[in-house]
């Protein structure tokens, strides 16, 4: 089994589903998409920079040639800085990510080396915002003195790339995530080691130089409003393990939720080309109308997941998904309040993104504080799933996955975890699931409003389905007997939940009830499956009859009976009266004597004897008797048999004989003494006679004609 791709089809109470359009009417698409090169679409980006009339910020073939035009922030000269700004404000409140790759080198000869730096920014200023040059890499003032005081860029959030070490820095090769909130802000990063106030993360242990004149990739993701983590990625490496919290929307006093997003660069005393090869910015909500009758299908990271919805019941509904990445351990943490041991499943191939769980949430935001009206729909996800060491550490065949549903009781942002003693999620509604090589699938029920969605495996609130086996039982058969096998599948503690339970779950029906040997047929009930099968009965000797089990979400139980199949034999009786004749009041004495001339042994031994109807029961009893010869002696044991009256019918339960031979020797006798109560109505010989037969019979086939034996008695 090949497990890479995993498919969710959820129902839920609103979903999401069509991309909007990607382009303006001045022909920019609505978001920076530089995904090639800066080639096209130039106009697009609004270019500041210093000296005026230097003609940078500006567009310049690569340096080396390794694509065909470039944005480049600053040459390689001295004392220069810029800005570029996408001339359409971004939605930073919300979840976004962003890519870019950049090349500093050309550094001069005779310079002071590789300097400032530059800074990815978001700000709601202005589009003409700079900020000072020099160590202020075109964003931030400084208190040392390197950049002017107070000419920091106001209501902005940098990242900054810093190539030089100034009096604040801790060395010329790190990152840090810089803001004043809503005042100028500034390149500071700590004094004498103390963070100072406007720096919120710093890393000055960068796995890889920065200024060394390769082109290295970032990658910058926002999870939202709801979670609030900015984290940062170079070159594959997380430079702020789980994520650096900012409510962006609070901190930068945005309108509307939206913000001029870009770059910032400066040189000083030294310099470098700094070019920005390639830029994309995607803002991850999506919206759509889910109605009945067809599928629509949304698609996220280049379809490296995606979700589909088709309404069931009800009104048609605009809904919006918005994904929120998290690492894994900030998601268990989440669903772990609620559910102990459940994991997130990690997302691959979310290419720049790194894997990530992803929490879902889904909203309708043209209805009353962005709830969505309770309707049924099927929601389904297809996403790749991560391989990376650590992750996805389930069980595919007892994955025990779910699919939990909550609210952290935020308007429009249900993700939104809630302050303890409150938990994030509620409840677990998945009720199908599955890993395959093509189109695997999940289902789910739920009803309800805007919610937030996760998957998760290692759910600790499932049951695997339960196992009645009712027949074979723990006992043994004849070899060849006919058998019939019934049994039952089944969890009622999950399947006869109703599907309106929306707050309870999982909802996992049993899916199969099978024997591991020969076929059986299974019908539907409410509690599960019932089924009839066949139990094999053509080898001689303990068998085992098995019975697996597994639910929608291919959790599996397994419950089995052992039992014996036994050999034909030769079982044989004799049946003595005494005395000769049995007029009304006399006693009879009916002597018994059982064998088994084998092969087998034989088991379930039983002598009945109906007595004859001029006769009272006065008592019975046997032995069941084993001889051997020890050191030329004979030496016998012998166990009781148990004898009982049913009407007019004695029983006596023998047990197991082994086969009769002179070592050993092996018998059951038994005496039924009864009384004479009237003149027989039978005639033998034109007399009046008792007669009694006494039969004997065992599990095993036998293979003897003289399984009875019949006395009689004169009067």
């Amino acid at each position: 089994m090949r497990l890479s791709i995993l498919k969710f089809v959820i129902v839920t109470a609103a979903l999401v589903v069509v991309a909007s359009s990607n382009s303006r009417a001045d022909g920019c698409p609505t978001s920076p998409s530089y995904s090639m090169d800066f080639s096209t679409n130039q106009s697009c980006l609004t270019l500041n920079g210093t000296p005026t009339g230097s003609g940078y910020p500006g567009f310049f073939p690569a340096v080396p040639p390794t694509m065909t035009t470039v944005l480049r922030l600053t040459p390689n000269a001295q004392n220069t800085s810029g800005s570029a700004w996408f001339s359409t404000q971004q939605s930073v409140a919300g979840t976004f990510s962003t890519t870019f790759s950049f090349q500093l080198s050309g550094a001069s000869q005779g310079s002071l080396g590789n300097a400032d730096g530059f800074a990815f920014v978001i700000q709601n200023s202005a589009l003409t915002a700079l900020g000072p040059g020099g160590c202020g890499m075109g964003y931030g003032d400084s208190s040392t003195g390197c950049a002017p005081a107070a000419g920091g860029i106001p209501a902005s959030l940098a990242i900054e790339f810093d190539t030089y070490q100034n009096g604040d820095d801790p060395n010329n090769n790190h990152v840090a995530i810089q803001s004043c909130g809503a005042n100028p802000n500034s390149i500071d990063n700590e004094s004498d080691g103390v963070p100072a106030s406007c720096n919120l993360a710093l890393n000055s242990s960068l796995p890889i130089t920065l200024a060394d004149g390769k082109i290295h990739t970032v990658v910058i993701s926002y999870s939202g409003p709801s979670t609030t983590l900015l984290d940062v990625m170079i070159d594959g490496h997380d430079l702020f393990s789980g994520g650096v919290t900012i409510n962006l929307d609070t901190l930068l006093s945005l309108t509307s939720g939206n913000a001029w997003v870009g770059f910032t660069a400066a040189t000083g005393g030294g310099d470098d080309n700094q070019d920005i090869l390639t830029w994309t910015f995607t803002p991850q909500s999506q919206s759509g109308t889910v109605t009945k009758g067809s599928q629509t299908v949304l698609s996220f990271v280049n379809d490296a997941f995606n979700y589909t919805a088709q309404l069931n019941s009800g009104s048609s509904t605009t809904a919006t998904v918005t994904p929120i990445y998290m690492t894994a351990a900030a998601c268990n943490a989440l669903v772990q309040e609620t559910y102990p041991g459940a994991q997130c499943f990690v997302y691959g191939n979310l290419t720049p993104n790194p894997d990530s769980a992803v929490l879902l949430e889904l909203t309708c935001p043209g209805l009353t504080n962005s709830q969505c009206n309770p309707f049924d729909a099927q929601l389904g996800t297809n996403f790749n799933l991560s391989t990376a060491a650590g992750v996805n550490q389930f069980n595919p065949i007892d994955p025990f996955p779910g699919w939990l549903k909550g609210d952290g009781g935020v308007a429009g942002h249900p993700c939104t975890p809630p302050a303890p003693p409150g938990k994030l999620f509620q409840s677990n509604q998945v009720d199908f699931f599955s890993v395959t090589r093509v189109d695997p699938v999940t289902k789910g029920h739920a009803g309800g409003t805007g919610s937030c969605w996760v998957a998760t495996f290692s759910q600790p609130d499932e049951v695997v389905p339960g196992i009645t086996i009712s027949s074979p039982t723990n006992t043994s058969y004849a070899q060849g007997q006919p058998v019939v096998a019934s049994y039952s599948c089944g969890n009622p503690t999950t399947s006869n939940l109703p599907e309106t339970s929306f707050t309870v779950g999982p909802y996992l029906p049993t899916t199969g009830c099978t024997q591991a040997t020969g076929a059986g047929t299974c019908s539907q009930t409410a509690g599960g499956l019932v089924c009839t099968g066949t139990v094999v009965t053509s080898n001689v000797g303990p068998q085992t009859f098995q019975v697996t089990a597994m639910d929608s979400g291919t959790n599996t139980s397994t419950q089995s009976v052992n039992y014996t199949v036994v050999a034909p034999t030769s079982l044989q009786i004799a049946n003595v009266v005494f005395p000769g004749a049995a007029p009304t009041g006399s006693k009879i004495v009916y002597n018994i004597g059982v064998a088994d001339f084998g092969p087998a042994n034989a088991v379930g031994v039983m002598v009945t004897d109906p007595l004859p109807s001029n006769t009272q029961f006065v008592n019975a009893s046997g032995l069941n008797v084993s001889c051997s010869f020890v050191k030329a002696r004979l030496v016998c044991h012998s166990t009781p048999v148990v004898c009982s009256l049913t009407g007019n019918t004695v029983s006596c339960n023998v047990g197991t004989l082994a086969p009769l031979s002179i070592s050993p020797l092996n018998y059951a006798t038994m005496t039924i003494k009864v009384k004479v109560t009237s003149q027989p109505a039978t005639l033998c010989n034109n007399s009046p006679c008792t007669i009694d037969t006494a039969t004997v019979s065992a599990i095993n086939t036998n293979t003897s004609q003289n399984n009875s034996s019949t006395v009689q008695t004169p009067w």
